[in-house]
């Protein structure tokens, strides 16, 4: 089986049918002799942030000179990004022998398994195959009935909790709290991020009944070291270096850095080394795509994928602090079309001069014809475009060199102009 053959199988698995349970990935994880169990993995679920934390505590434990298999979703540069080891996409080939391995598996499924759960097993079965000494595993959605919900964790993280999936996680803070809670296991620590009093009472209710122990993510303080340069952060805690380099910019990427910051507390506790130089380097080597990350100058333009209302008023809020002159800000907007469109515009929109409204390939996104009914009483000028590579394109050919320009809504519209960005250098 080449590349092709195995990307055309795992294109004919469900992709956007959500089911519950876990049974399918079990399956699967049985048939390749339970890879998921050779290695100690570090679990982050949560609204938004949970990419960040993965990726900042990859870049930590890759510099203190572990091997780490790093699962995240979805890809935003390539098909297989999602899967890295030391930083490292699986190849073709390897992913050409995964899907292989998994075939038999997924020809006798009497119930098909869906497209993310395959992947899913297919990186826990490459993280073994690769020998990795740690794996940290992004939940993909909610995380009770999420297929990464079958690793076994040495940690446990959960971010934040807002509402968002709101369709299948419930419509509520509380029920979106508690299909998170479902990562909790007992006996391993569960990290938490800054959670709302509702959030908070359903978290730790299912932690006392599965008897994980909460750990609170305040012990860590980072903030801005106004004195020196702008990446540079303050770290206060145990073990901690002082001042370091933070290559993630946003004022809300702090929050992140704490909550991984206090992951490697515990990882310390429980025998990993992780010098405090290796924490710097990590910090000054990590990169996260398409969150808040400028790809030209002149005109500025940014990628981030703010798809929620929290993230969307994270962003506002940054964006607002990195250009003043609301003059010179502009955005570019794509969104699925089950995502909460009118609060995520209403945070965004009346923050810009004018808005280009278009949408990405997904069979799920909104078009931009109806987007437009959206913005009635925004009282923000804007167009249309058919796609985002055409957005872009026109409003570049028009754009100032001190405008900047922010493509948000979706992380289908962010992957597409990032791409098309890069193809464009």
């Amino acid at each position: 089986m080449d590349y092709a053959a195995a990307r055309a199988l795992l294109d004919r698995l469900p992709r956007f049918e959500v089911k519950p349970g876990l049974e399918r990935t079990d399956r699967l994880l049985a048939a390749l002799e339970r890879p998921e169990r050779r290695y100690p993995a570090i679990h982050v679920a949560g609204t938004n942030g949970k990419g960040s934390v993965v990726a900042i505590l990859d870049a930590i434990l890759r510099e203190s000179g572990y091997r780490v298999g790093r699962f995240t979703s979805p890809e935003v540069l390539d098909f297989r990004d999602r899967i890295t080891v030391d930083g490292v996409w699986l190849s073709e080939p390897e992913w050409a022998e995964g899907v292989e391995r998994l075939a038999p598996a997924l020809a006798s499924a009497t119930d098909t398994p869906a497209q993310f759960e395959a992947i899913t097993a297919l990186a826990f079965d490459a993280f073994a195959r690769k020998d990795v000494d740690i794996a940290v595993v992004e939940v993909g959605l909610g995380g009770r009935f999420d297929a990464t919900n079958l690793v076994e964790p040495t940690v446990t993280v959960l971010t934040n909790v807002s509402l968002d999936h709101t369709a299948i996680l419930g419509d509520s803070i509380e029920e979106i709290a508690r299909e998170k809670a479902g990562i909790a296991k007992p006996g391993v620590p569960w990290v938490l991020g800054s959670l709302s009093p509702q959030a908070a009472s359903v978290v730790e209710s299912e932690a006392r009944e599965v008897g994980a122990p909460v750990v609170s993510s305040q012990e860590v303080e980072v903030s801005a070291a106004d004195d020196v340069s702008p990446g540079s952060v303050a770290l206060r805690g145990a073990g901690l270096p002082g001042t370091v380099e933070f290559a993630l910019p946003g004022a809300y990427q702090r929050e992140n850095l704490r909550i991984a910051l206090r992951v490697v507390q515990l990882l310390r506790e429980r025998g990993f080394t992780i010098p405090a130089g290796a924490i710097e380097e990590g910090l000054r080597a990590v990169r996260w795509p398409g969150r808040f990350e400028v790809v030209r100058r002149s005109p500025d333009v940014i990628l981030d994928g703010a798809h929620n209302v929290a993230g969307a008023r994270a962003l506002a809020e940054e964006i607002v602090r990195w250009v003043s002159d609301a003059a010179r800000r502009h955005l570019i907007f794509g969104v699925l079309a089950d995502k909460d469109i009118d609060g995520i515009l209403g945070a965004l929109a009346p923050h810009f001069a004018s808005v280009a409204l278009t949408r990405s390939t997904s069979p799920r996104a909104m078009l931009p014809n109806r987007l437009t009914e959206r913005l009635d009483g925004l009282s923000v000028p804007f167009a249309c475009y058919d796609s985002v590579v055409e957005a872009l394109t026109a409003s570049l050919a028009l754009a100032s060199e001190n405008e900047v320009w922010v493509v948000a809504g979706s992380l289908t519209v962010v992957a597409e102009a990032r791409r098309f960005l890069e193809g464009d250098r």
